[in-house]
């Protein structure tokens, strides 16, 4: 099995988009993005509780532990949400774009 391939920030941003629009771990939206990125759809599931974990909004413990990646886009976030909600929506969809068109 090949090694882990670590995350970059433009993935991390389009898993903030999905876990910003409230989507859930076992969706297509989730599966798609999984495929796109070469990665398992637990993995990206895995990505969405790690968010779900620094928002101080939700009530549930998360069952994934945020990297510090993650933490910088979340903190990124929070200093100014609709830009970093707009990276989010633009690096998701072109990553899903990317990828129907047969390209990495």
């Amino acid at each position: 099995m090949p090694p882990a391939r670590k995350w970059t920030r433009l993935e991390d941003l389009a898993v903030l988009h999905l876990y910003r629009g409230k989507v859930a771990y076992d969706s297509r939206e989730v599966t798609a993005l999984a495929a796109a990125l070469e990665r398992s759809p637990k993995s990206v599931a895995a990505r969405i509780t790690a968010f779900a974990g620094l928002d101080a909004r939700n009530a549930a413990t998360p069952s994934a532990k945020p990297t510090a990646l993650s933490r910088a886009v979340w903190q990124e976030y929070q200093a100014d949400r609709t830009a970093i909600a707009t990276e989010g929506q633009r690096a998701y969809l072109g990553i899903l774009n990317r990828y129907s068109m047969g390209r990495p």
